[in-house]
C-alpha cells in the first residue's frame, strides 16, 4: 500500500474519533416500583429515585406499581418491573446548553457532584458562593476545618463557618474547577446551595420555568 493511502486512512480515523468518543451507554435494571418512586440499578449503582430526581443523566418522570417512565438524556421511555435496559446516548458537548426546569416547589434543582461525590443542588442566585452545612460536608468527607474560619449572616442570625476552595463542582456536563465555598456549622442550610462562585463562571439565562446553563469557555 502506498504512503498516500495510509495518510488518507489515518485522516479518516482522526475525523471519526470525536464521534466515537461522544457515544456512551447506560445499563439500567428496574428492581422495585412504588408510587412516584423506583429502585433502579444504574451502571452498577443501586439508587432509589423519586419523581423528578436525576442520577447520571437518568431522570424519573413517573412511577407506579406497573411501570416506570424514565428520561434518558432527553429521550422518554416506559419500562416494567425487572426490565433490563441497555441504551446508548451521545455525550453532550460542554459548550452546549444544560436545561434545568422548575420543580413542584417552584425552585431550580439540579443533579451534580462536588469532588466526585454525587448530590443535588438548589440553584440560588442570591448566594455568594457554594454553601452547605457541616452535616452535609461531613457526609462527603470534606475536610472543611482546614479552611479559613469566618462568620456569615443567615435567616437565623450569625453562623460560624469555614471558607475554602472545592477542587471541582459539576452539574450535568459542566465542570468548574477551584470553586469558592462556605461550610456553616450545624444543619443549615438544609440543601446545598449552588451560588455565584459557580454561577458567575457560566452563562445562565431564565426563560419562564426553564433555565439554560452553558460553560463560558
Amino acid at each position: 500500500m502506498t504512503k498516500v493511502f495510509w495518510v488518507l486512512l489515518l485522516s479518516s480515523l482522526l475525523l471519526l474519533l470525536p464521534t466515537l468518543k461522544s457515544v456512551a451507554s447506560h445499563k439500567i435494571k428496574v428492581m422495585a416500583l412504588f408510587t412516584d418512586k423506583a429502585m433502579l440499578v444504574i451502571d452498577g449503582d443501586q439508587k432509589i429515585l423519586k419523581k423528578g430526581q436525576t442520577y447520571n443523566g437518568v431522570k424519573l418522570i413517573s412511577s407506579d406499581s406497573d411501570a416506570v417512565v424514565l428520561q434518558l438524556h432527553g429521550h422518554t421511555k416506559k419500562f416494567g418491573l425487572g426490565r433490563e435496559i441497555s441504551t446508548s446516548y451521545k455525550k453532550l458537548d460542554p459548550k452546549k446548553e444544560l436545561i434545568v426546569w422548575k420543580d413542584d416547589s417552584n425552585m431550580f434543582r439540579v443533579y451534580g457532584s462536588i469532588n466526585n461525590h454525587s448530590m443535588n443542588f438548589l440553584i440560588d442566585t442570591g448566594a455568594t458562593s457554594v454553601a452547605m452545612s457541616s452535616v452535609a460536608a461531613k457526609k462527603i468527607g470534606l475536610k472543611y476545618k482546614k479552611g479559613t474560619r469566618m462568620q456569615a449572616s443567615t435567616a437565623s442570625g450569625v453562623a460560624n463557618g469555614y471558607a475554602l476552595n472545592l477542587d471541582h463542582v459539576k452539574i450535568g456536563h459542566i465542570k468548574i474547577y477551584n470553586v469558592n465555598a462556605v461550610v456553616l456549622e450545624g444543619s443549615f442550610p438544609t440543601e446545598i446551595l449552588l451560588g455565584q462562585s459557580f454561577l458567575s463562571r457560566i452563562h445562565m439565562t431564565r426563560d419562564g420555568n426553564k433555565m439554560k446553563l452553558r460553560k463560558k469557555f
